[in-house]
Parts: structure tokens; sequence; C-alpha cells
């Protein structure tokens, strides 16, 4: 928890040093220097996506199949098989769910302007409450949708961060060099991430004590 707070009053202090100054001038610069980049990060960009939206299209009932498959497999592993780790499926779906509705309820907020105003006609201030088109740069729904999906297993599995990290990590990464985001929309959106898994995985741990103290035997494979 400690190390939670400390990145939680990096993050505040991070991102209004780069919404007010820094933002404009690195995201100039990553798009002058950075061209030779766009057409791998596009084309995995829209890999991802097609392959994200395409299980999200397969259905069962009113729900995504995905999302039926990891709740029948807790309510197998940490109900019938009793395992208490199978609290990771569910920690998974919610983190997942919980970060990309709260990253574009704050879109709908903050209503920023993306970089590719910058590159174009420009804007004067810091593009935030704009009307218009392309005003949804904070924070990236991109960067809360992949890494949910990652960084509760990689907490859950130190072992094998990195290799679990790689995906989201060359989403993100692709966001600034795209025009797509500028770096505090990527920094903010992982804040959100992590601060939903501290949230709801300190929940879940919670409910499992609470079933345990309960039922002894419900820990016991």
């Amino acid at each position: 928890m400690r190390s939670f707070l400390y990145f939680t009053a990096a993050t505040l202090a991070a991102c209004v040093l780069l919404i007010c100054f820094l933002d404009q001038p690195l995201a100039l610069f990553i798009h002058r220097h950075t061209g030779w980049a766009v057409p791998f990060f596009l084309a995995y960009t829209e890999g991802a996506d097609h392959l994200h939206g395409w299980l999200l299209s397969q259905r069962l009932g009113p729900l995504p199949w995905p999302y039926v498959l990891v709740v029948v497999a807790y309510l197998v592993g940490r109900w019938g098989l009793r395992r208490p780790g199978a609290s990771l499926f569910l920690l998974v779906l919610l983190v997942h769910i919980a970060s990309q509705v709260s990253s574009n309820v704050l879109k709908g907020v903050v209503h920023r302007l993306r970089p590719e105003v910058l590159f174009g006609p420009g804007y004067e201030g810091l593009g935030l409450w704009a009307s218009g088109p392309h005003n949804d740069s904070f924070p990236s729904s991109h960067t809360a949708g992949y890494l949910s999906l990652f960084w509760p297993l990689a907490v859950a599995w130190p072992r094998y961060r990195l290799p679990l990290l790689v995906l989201p990590g060359l989403i993100m990464l692709g966001r600034p060099i795209l025009g797509a985001h500028y770096l505090s929309d990527v920094w903010f959106s992982t804040w959100l991430v992590v601060a939903w898994t501290v949230v709801l995985g300190g929940l879940l741990a919670w409910a499992d004590r609470r079933a345990a103290n309960k039922n002894p035997l419900a820990n016991q494979g």
C-alpha cells in the first residue's frame, strides 16, 4: 500500500507538470522524430484492436463469451475446487471493466484535445474542457483497456511480469508515437489500472478471508 501511495503522489505531480508545461513540446518532438516507427505501432495496435473486438463480439446471450468463461473459471476454481488463487480470474475481469468505464467517464468530463489538433491547426492553452471533435484525449482508453488485462497477472506472478507486460507496454508506447495521446494521458491511465487493482484486489482478498473464517474447509483443496 505504501508503494501505491508513493506512486499516486508521483502521478499527481507528474501529470500536473506534464499537462501544464511538458506534454505539448514532448508531443511535437515525438511527432517530428519518430515517424519511422508509426507503421509498426499502427499495425500492432490495429491488430490488437481487431482481436479484442472480435473476442468481445462473440456473445453468449447478452454477454461476451470471454467474460462468461472468466466468471465460470472463477466459480469452478474458487468455490468448486476451493482454490483461493482462482480469485485472480475475477480480479482481471473486474479491473478490466472498471478501468475502461472510468477512463471513458473521465474522457467525457475532461474533454482534452488530442495531439493531432496540436499538429494541425493548433490551439491555445492546455486544450482542457474543449468543444469540438478530437476532444477525448485524457486519459488513454487503449492504455486502460490493455494494461488492465495484464497488470493484475503481473502483480500475482512477478516472475513473469516482464513478458506479461510486453503487449500492453507496446500499446502504451505507441499512443504518443501515433499522435493519439499525450504522455500524461498514458501515465494517468496506468495509475487508474494500478488503483483499481489495489482496491478490487483488496476487496477480493477481504472476501476470501471472510469466507475462510466462516468455513475453515473452504480453502482446502
